[in-house]
């Protein structure tokens, strides 16, 4: 496998691989992924991206960011509460 071609590419790769630091944004331009809440895991998707990761406090620290949507169809990812970072 060669080295990814995007930045974008080599911060998943870079997620999957490691614990992500996630930082909630305000503003839904301002996220690199939207998030929504589901009730059953197999509802989930795409949850690897920040599943065990790490919430932090300041967005130059984070490796993504993501905002909380209220439809599921705005969602790049879909995760259970208890899967969030904390």
């Amino acid at each position: 496998m060669g080295k990814p071609k995007t930045k974008k590419s080599r911060q998943i790769l870079k997620s999957l691989i490691m614990a992500a630091k996630v930082f909630m944004v305000d503003y839904k331009s301002q996220a690199d992924y939207c998030v929504y809440f589901v009730d059953y895991s197999s509802q989930e998707k795409n949850q690897q991206i920040i599943e065990n990761g790490k919430l932090v406090k300041y967005a130059s620290q984070a490796d993504c960011k993501v905002f909380i949507v209220d439809y599921k169809s705005q969602a790049n990812i879909c995760i259970e509460r208890k899967n969030f970072p904390k």
